[in-house]
Formats: structure tokens, sequence, C-alpha cells
């Protein structure tokens, strides 16, 4: 029941992972569910101004809607490299690598993305569960993803936990270490929409707000140019908050048929936990910031959405019906040297921290 302050378990518990459903809560009434499948991000169930719960996060009833379909990545953990790595291919010295060529885009090969067809995304995580000293409970995924898989160097351990804090928020802390250099750039890819996803409503109306000036110029494939492209003037420009609408009036860079875009926009960071990002409705009141110490997010208002993927309440999902803002280094950054490392080495340990604070505007 929402609004139950119970401690945090795992619902229908067995040994089969495949069963696993691990539900928290915290002392405001909050809920949120996660699934060692992807160390995912279920459901998150958040008030409006009238004290109304909807769960505000695209997805599945079942894991079965999960594993089938089109869009792979609902709330899912991505890696070990998130986005695209262009031919599907990058150099470590003088070894070279290839990789799971997954992509729809790509020539003469298709691209990598996310990381590949077994990717973080597409596993089951052991899973734990506990409390912090302030009673706030917390969920903890790892798994060890071994020396050559998908194409990648170095047995890499991580670990992913997620803390329902009493302030309203979810704390995401991504850890990982190897033995072998190896690119790290994990995020998650959850999809919101503060209306409340069984409301069956798009998010072209949210008013979204991102602490950057500065898009990564991509090509026509999604693949970084090498570029970094101010935003004054134009469109993209979401330094005050906008309606989402408002970007989709020309055919600019990125914005596809008028129908959404997939941008990875720089990110002013002035300390290890900056705000990146603000995401409001102004029908329920409900407010998320995301704060991060990741050098960039990607935007994606998922326009290849098609209505196939028919997911809570058994509403179809069209483009724009969620975005996702996936806070994370550069993308395709193992081939550019004047971007952010993603590179991580046999003495140093990756760190991923991410906030997303719920909030409620009257």
């Amino acid at each position: 029941m929402i609004g139950a302050s119970t401690s945090a378990m795992i619902n229908r518990q067995t040994n089969n992972k495949k069963e696993q459903v691990i539900t928290l809560r915290n002392s405001n009434g909050l809920v949120a569910r996660f699934s060692p499948y992807g160390a995912r991000w279920l459901d998150m169930f958040v008030p409006d101004r009238n004290g109304c719960f909807d769960d505000i996060l695209l997805g599945f009833g079942d894991l079965a809607g999960y594993e089938c379909a089109s869009e792979q990545y609902y709330g899912a953990i991505v890696g070990r490299v998130c986005g695209r790595i262009k031919n599907a291919h990058f150099s470590i010295g003088e070894e070279s690598y290839d990789l799971a060529a997954n992509d729809i885009y790509g020539k003469p090969t298709f691209n990598h993305l996310h990381g590949g067809i077994l990717g973080f995304h597409n596993r089951f995580w052991d899973s734990s569960v506990k409390q912090n000293e302030k009673g706030e409970e917390t969920v903890i995924f790892a798994c060890l993803s071994e020396d050559g898989e998908e194409g990648y160097p170095g047995n890499v351990s991580i670990s992913v936990s997620y803390t329902l804090t009493d302030d309203n928020s979810i704390e995401m802390v991504c850890k990982a270490t190897t033995d072998k250099v190896t690119p790290i750039n994990v995020t998650n890819h959850a999809f919101f929409n503060l209306s409340g996803v069984r409301k069956n409503k798009d998010v072209l109306s949210h008013s979204l707000r991102l602490c950057s000036s500065q898009i990564i110029a991509c090509d026509d494939e999604l693949i970084p140019t090498g570029e970094l492209i101010s935003v004054a003037g134009t469109v993209l420009d979401f330094r005050k908050p906008r309606q989402i609408s408002d970007a989709l009036v020309t055919d600019y860079l990125g914005i596809k048929r008028q129908n959404g875009f997939s941008l990875a926009y720089t990110l002013c960071n002035e300390n290890d936990r900056s705000l990146a990002a603000e995401l409001y409705d102004k029908n329920s009141g409900r407010r998320l910031s995301i704060y991060t110490n990741q050098p960039s997010l990607q935007v994606y208002t998922g326009y290849l959405m098609d209505g196939s993927d028919v997911g809570k309440g058994n509403i179809p999902y069209y483009a724009n019906a969620g975005i996702a803002l996936e806070t994370q280094g550069y993308p395709d950054a193992v081939h550019w040297k004047c971007f952010p490392s993603v590179f991580l080495d046999t003495d140093e340990e990756y760190l991923q921290y991410t906030k997303y604070k719920f909030s409620i505007d009257d």
C-alpha cells in the first residue's frame, strides 16, 4: 500500500532473481521499486499538489514486458559504456578492441550502443537491502563483468546503490574497479513523466531547465563531431525554464522531424553534486531536480517510441511519452582526447553520483 512505512523488502523473494522486486519506502510515503534485471528502477510513486500519489516512471507491470520491449532500457543501468561508440571499435595504446555492433546506425560497421547486446541492462544482478544510519532504505546491486564481455577488456566489478531518502530523493551511486584499463561510462535510463504514467499524457507541456550553455554536436548517426556548440539564441537553450514543445518548432540541429530530440548537453559543474536539470509539470505541481558529478546530460524525448510498447495501465507509448535525463560522461569519448576521459585504470575507482529529488510546487 502506498504510504505504508515498513522496512525495505523483497517481494516474491525466491532464489530466482527473476522473481525479485525490491520495494523501498520513506517516512513521507514515497515508494520506489527496483529489479535485479538490469538493476532497474521500476516504479516511483510521488504525490501531486493535492497529495495524490502516482507512478512517474514509464515501464511495465511485469518483467516480461521489460524483456520483450522494443525500447530495451526503461529504468535500466546502462554500460559498460552508455551511448554510442563509433563503428563499435576503439583502441588503448596499440591494442584494438572490437565491440558488439548492435546499433541501427553506423557505416561501414554498425555502432556500439549502450554496452552491447548483453550489456548491464540485459543481465541479472545480485541484490541486497539495508538501512543507513538515518534509517533510510537502500538497495544495492552488484555484478562482475568479465574480461572480453561484448568486446571490452578487463574484469570489472561494479555496484549500483539506490537510496530513498527522507528529503524525497533517490540517491544513485555507481562504483567500479577493473584489473585492466577499460572504458566505463554508466547511466540510468529511466523515462520520466511527472503527470503520472497512467494519465496517458505526453511530456511536451512539461517545463525543462538545463544547467548547460553548450551541446555536444553530433552527426546524423548521433556520433559526436568533436565540436561543442553554444545554445545561445537557439531553440535548444533551456538555461531558463521552457516548455519542451517550444524546442520542436523547427528541424534545428538534432531535432528529429519536429518530433523530439536526443542531445548531449555539457554541464556547468560547480562542485561534485551540482544541479544539472529541473523538470516540472504545472498540472500536477510535481518537480524533479537532478544533481550529479557527471560532465554531461543526455536528453532524450523518446521520439523513436511508436506505440509497440504497451506499458503500465495498458497504455501504448508513443513519441514523447516520457523524457530520459541521463547523467553521464561525454558520448564516444573513447575517440576524443579533447573530451573528459572515460578510461578507468587499475588503481582507480569509478564513481558516478546522481540525486533525483522530488518536490511539489503549489
